[in-house]
């Protein structure tokens, strides 16, 4: 009897199987998987690269010369957005009517000077004159920043933004700008801002066919801080001028600054624009919308305000709990009290002086009467805007500043200048 054969080896147990069978799939599946790593990364970064232009590239394309000229242009074509004055205000068809044709004129020969007294309702007549169209007129204010921020904050509402690109262009169209690099802000900043804008008023008088016209109003904030940027600036309103390249319009909120912008050689080329006050009708009818009972609005505008909108304002505040004559009190010892810090010792005041008020009392002088009696440093003195004595007007002759000021002459403030003021 054979031998029985020998039994077969029991089959390996799925337990004992597994770690071979995991060697080989997990060799295969780690390849593909690094294989599928590799390529999602790769399409990632192409992908990425597609959508990412690199630094230089997306530099040159937004700000580039012709783009930087370009955002320019546009803010011109589309005129600087006015808001709406909501509150009621007096209706004044012959001062913006004026203004409209200031910011649009028939013929570009000159550059224009726009001045009015403190608080007369200037600004305002202005953004109205702006406001019925205001395509291709940029206006800019100027506010009591520092004056080396005035060029930049120019710029802004001009949409210009200077680059590592703006010089090379200038030199390319041959400008030298060796002085212009090595001088001091704020006129480094403006030459430069000064140069592109001529380029872009260039290119809107060849589109359009006329020219553009920028507005920078309170020119006197920067006169306040230093005249040498005012002049500059008037120069290139001239310059424009001259060539009827850009409508420049210089907008100061009192005659006071005049003498400095006499004081340019580029004020042969400006002509003077005056906003002056309302009517005392219209002065009476603001404070009657303003809830002030007749009589009080007709004495507040006969004795004080007259139609100077910044005490007509105040006016609106201070008749709900003060008379007419309480409120006349207060500007009295406030002109009294600025006479006196000006001249110290009233009684010493020469006769030429006390004269020259009492005739400014009746009514305008002329300028060289005014200014040959009173000399110029005290002239200027009595114009500046903390005293509020003189005012000056365009046809060359001074007035007292308000109404109060003439009614406190009446009442014996100048009178204490001296005994020759009779009135």
């Amino acid at each position: 009897m054979s031998a029985a054969a020998p039994a077969a080896a029991p089959a390996a147990a799925p337990a004992q199987q597994q770690p071979a069978f995991r060697r080989v799939f997990g060799f295969i599946g780690g390849a593909v998987a690094k294989v599928v790593s590799t390529t999602f990364i790769v399409l990632v970064v192409a992908l990425v690269a597609r959508h990412v232009p690199d630094d230089k590239n997306t530099i040159a394309k937004t700000h580039s010369p012709e783009v930087v000229l370009a955002r320019m242009l546009a803010r011109f074509e589309a005129g600087s957005v006015i808001p709406r004055f909501e509150k009621y205000h007096v209706s004044r068809p012959d001062a913006i009517a004026m203004l409209q044709k200031v910011l649009r004129p028939a013929r570009l020969k000159d550059y224009t000077v726009v001045i009015g007294e403190v608080g007369c309702g200037k600004t305002t007549a202005v953004h109205n004159a702006i406001r019925a169209n205001s395509t291709g007129i940029v206006y800019h204010i100027v506010k009591s920043e520092v004056l080396v921020s005035m060029p930049g904050l120019l710029a802004r509402s001009l949409a210009f933004e200077p680059n590592q690109f703006t010089e090379g262009y200038l030199k390319d169209r041959g400008v030298e700008l060796d002085e212009v690099t090595s001088a001091a802000e704020p006129f480094r900043s403006w030459v430069l801002l000064s140069l592109i804008l001529r380029d872009v008023a260039q290119q809107f008088k060849t589109k359009h066919g006329h020219p553009a016209t920028l507005v920078i109003d309170a020119v006197d904030e920067i006169a306040q801080q230093g005249p040498a940027l005012l002049h500059a600036i008037q120069d290139f309103a001239k310059a424009a001028a001259d060539e009827q390249l850009l409508n420049v319009v210089l907008v100061t909120c009192d005659g006071s600054n005049l003498p400095e912008l006499k004081a340019s050689s580029a004020m042969t080329r400006a002509r003077i624009a005056e906003v002056s006050d309302i009517t005392d009708e219209q002065a009476v009818d603001f404070l009657l919308h303003r809830g002030v009972n007749e009589d009080a609005a007709k004495r507040a505008v006969a004795e004080i305000a007259g139609g100077r909108f910044v005490l007509l304002n105040s006016l609106v505040f201070e008749l709900q709990f003060k008379t007419v004559d309480q409120i006349f009190l207060k500007f009295h010892i406030g002109t009294r009290g600025a006479l006196r810090r000006l001249f110290g010792d009233l009684a010493q005041i020469s006769p030429p002086v006390s004269s020259t008020f009492c005739r400014l009392c009746r009514g305008a002088q002329h300028v060289d009467d005014v200014e040959e009696a009173l000399g110029l440093d005290l002239t200027k003195k009595l114009l500046a805007t903390h005293i509020n004595i003189l005012a000056y007007h365009p046809n060359d002759t001074y007035t007292l500043h308000s109404r109060h000021v003439q009614r406190s002459s009446r009442f014996g403030v100048l009178r204490c200048v001296s005994a020759y003021v009779m009135i």
